[in-house]
């Protein structure tokens, strides 16, 4: 007999979490340590309101051996989920680190190198060229969306300390001078349908440290939370303000200030480079007749 709670089972939302960095890379990873948590109940919250429910946690941990550059794809690391389902989504509030090999970034995040993960970065390799700590380079494809008058959004650079602009590139090289760019940084949802087919959809928030991605959490949940079943890629302008001396609770948040920047409004089609790959996700919920 059908159990009454499966039977009625609500789509789920899962955490899909980073390590926490590790200050001694000779250390092994704390697992009860993970990045923004915090930013992450707040999208929680936000997607129960919209209707899912709170369910397992993934630990997207890299191996013992710290290493910053992806691999390739036959030696990535197999993960089995068979607890998700088709109805469910990923709730991802890090950055992910699809170029922190690449950048000599004094603050990096180690990428797992799962079959999971990798999926995951395919579809944010349709939207970013390069994903960084302190810069980031759209695609063509997704700067074509870029409004008259912040085409200069298609490459940005940030100071690695607070986060704000340092240089706005368009795609034809012309740079933005560096000083009237103010306190400004940037910040970025994606939501997707099927992370692959048949599988759990994702909603990424975050932006380029831990109190933007936090800050850009609370608005999302308290002042836009519409914006979450937005498909494909959202931009925002967050314009920070100074925390109070000792704050009790993470309302200040919700006083930033934020400009719309540009969305897809729809998912942008796979790369002629996804062509042919082969997830090998097996156990994963009901994916593994559909995603071969």
């Amino acid at each position: 007999m059908m159990d009454e709670r499966t039977f009625f089972r609500m789509a789920q939302a899962h955490p899909f979490l980073y390590p926490a960095p590790r200050h001694d890379y000779k250390r092994l990873l704390n697992l009860a340590s993970t990045r923004d948590p915090e930013a992450n109940a707040q999208l929680r919250i936000a997607l129960h309101e919209l209707g899912y429910d709170f369910d397992e946690s993934i630990l997207n941990f890299s191996p013992n051996q710290c290493r910053f550059e992806l691999l390739p794809e036959e030696f990535l690391i197999n993960v089995e989920l068979p607890f998700v389902r088709e109805d469910d989504v990923f709730v991802l509030t890090t950055r992910l680190p699809i170029s922190d090999g690449l950048h000599m970034d004094r603050k990096k995040i180690e990428p797992s190198n799962t079959t999971i993960e990798r999926a995951i970065f395919r579809h944010f390799w349709r939207y970013f060229r390069v994903c960084s700590r302190s810069y980031l380079a759209l695609t063509e494809e997704a700067a074509s969306f870029l409004p008259v008058g912040k085409k200069n959004r298609a490459e940005m650079t940030f100071y690695q300390e607070g986060c704000r602009y340092m240089y706005l590139q368009a795609l034809d090289g012309r740079r933005s001078p560096r000083s009237p760019l103010g306190e400004r940084t940037a910040a970025f949802l994606l939501r997707i349908e099927e992370i692959w087919p048949g599988g759990p959809g994702l909603v990424a928030a975050w932006g380029l440290n831990s109190i933007s991605t936090l800050a850009w959490c609370s608005l999302l949940r308290y002042r836009c939370p519409w914006m979450l079943e937005t498909r494909g890629l959202t931009m925002v302008e967050l314009y920070p303000t100074e925390p109070p001396e000792r704050p009790s609770t993470y309302e200040w948040t919700r006083d930033w200030g934020m400009t719309p920047v540009f969305e897809t409004g729809v998912e942008l089609p796979p790369r002629p480079e996804e062509t042919g790959f082969n997830l090998s996700l097996a156990g994963c919920g009901r994916t593994p007749d559909r995603a071969r």
